[in-house]
């Protein structure tokens, strides 16, 4: 097998742009507080390759991909030849028009993207290909929390008015997480010079201070980190299923006065027990804290270590209105499998999944012991949330909240999700194995 990397800035120096990510942020920002990046690596063995890109962006979206993918067919890149992947900063520009209550898109900027992405792709071409070997690191972190929560008083927000008990956007220390962070190193097999990486976790990346900066949260601070071990090379990020898993990051002491400790009293009372007020230093601990473990774990011995000889690819995609029903965005869920040689696949989905999808796609689908399993969200044009049918019955923000920030309005179907997302990924799965049966078939005479 054969592979080549490259990266780019693609940070809006130029002018003021709205971020995604949050709706009570409207106004434009300007100010950057670290740069945002692309960053690509393509695949090839025998006769199949694969181009994964890795976006600074709360999501690609369908804009960006089709403008993409148009430019690169000219390239003689077909659809499933590639991925798309974003990181799910809340601190970069909107890209998606579907999602404009979170951040109306730059029409402008987002042809930029497109351009950079299509740039980057001819610089890796003209770029001599190598033989590569991997190794994968793994580790725990300590650094995320589930958010869901049961709250046993009604609630009050600006955006539902006053809501019943139920689920709400709340710290749940015994909620499920996956700490489990991979570092995945290329390097070639003639001279061991490190060719790019990729490197995994599981947690939104909501929680930069201030809000209203252009930035790559904390996978750009594990990408410093990681350079500073492996030189500036291309390092792709690949977002976990993080639905409903956020930073848990604990503010510094201080002192709080008797009126302050009422009125949080209160607030919690009316909206939930809250994620605390955090500092620009809380936020710089947590960041530097986890950049340090994920840099440790890649200078670390390698769990896996091995020269990948093949790759297999496989997509597919359904209808919303297999799982939902309602109005939708014209998107579908679209399932993405890469599998590099025996020792390490990629499963990815065009949307905001909910960290419980691993056990159920784990139990469908078991993963072999010999090869590391990587969960991946945030593909292409992605549709939203994707709760799982028990998420479904208890309701909350990754239920029925997000769907106006989406551009969806209905509910989704308890019976049915499970088969529909189950089918997607085994198709996808199957689809994989075609291809490998196809290219080690005897020709026919």
């Amino acid at each position: 097998m054969f592979a080549r990397a490259a990266t780019c800035d693609v940070t809006p120096r130029d002018r003021q742009t709205r971020l995604a990510g949050f709706a009570s942020r409207t106004a434009p920002v300007s100010t950057i507080l670290d740069p945002i990046e692309i960053s690509a690596l393509l695949l090839e063995g025998a006769e199949r390759r694969c181009l994964i890109f890795s976006f600074d962006l709360m999501i690609v979206g369908s804009e960006l991909q089709d403008l993409i993918l148009a430019k690169l067919r000219e390239l003689e890149f077909g659809a499933d030849e590639v991925v798309l992947l974003a990181s799910h900063t809340h601190s970069a520009p909107a890209t998606d028009r579907a999602c404009a209550p979170l951040g109306t898109p730059d029409a402008e900027f987002v042809e930029d993207l497109a351009c950079a992405a299509e740039n980057l792709v001819r610089e890796i071409l003209r770029r001599p290909p190598s033989k590569f070997s991997l190794n994968i690191y793994q580790g725990r972190l300590s650094h995320s929390v589930n958010r869901r929560r049961y709250w046993p008083f009604p609630t009050v927000s600006r955006a539902h008015g006053l809501r019943l008990p139920g689920v709400t956007l709340s710290p749940n220390p015994s909620g499920p997480t996956d700490e489990q962070a991979t570092v995945v190193l290329l390097r070639t097999i003639d001279s061991g010079r490190p060719l790019g990486l990729i490197w995994h976790y599981t947690c939104h990346p909501t929680a930069v201070v201030p809000d209203n900066v252009i930035s790559s949260d904390y996978p750009g601070a594990v990408r410093l980190a990681l350079r500073e071990c492996f030189g500036q090379i291309p390092c792709l990020f690949a977002q976990g299923f993080c639905g409903d898993v956020r930073p848990n990051i604990a503010p510094s002491p201080r002192k709080v006065g008797l009126r302050e400790r009422v009125d949080r009293l209160v607030r919690i009372v009316a909206f939930g027990n809250l994620f605390p007020t955090l500092s620009s230093d809380d936020w710089a601990r947590w960041s530097t804290s986890l950049a340090a473990r994920v840099r440790d774990i890649a200078q670390g011995d390698p769990a896996k270590a091995f020269a990948p000889l093949s790759l297999r690819t496989g997509s597919a995609s359904i209808p919303l209105g297999d799982f939902f029903k309602g109005a939708i965005p014209d998107k579908m869920l679209t399932a993405k499998i890469v599998r590099i040689g025996e020792g390490l696949e990629i499963v990815a989905l065009s949307a905001e999944v909910t960290v419980e999808w691993q056990r159920i796609l784990d139990s469908v689908k078991p993963p072999t012991e010999r090869r590391v399993r990587l969960y991946v969200g945030y593909l292409g044009a992605l549709f939203g949330y994707l709760p799982t049918a028990a998420q479904v019955a208890e309701g909350g923000y990754e239920v029925e909240g997000f769907q106006p920030l989406f551009g969806l309005s209905g509910h989704f179907d308890a019976d049915r999700i499970t088969p529909a997302v189950v089918g997607c990924v085994s198709s996808a799965f199957k689809a994989s194995e075609f291809a490998k049966q196809r290219m080690t078939a005897p020709a026919q005479s």
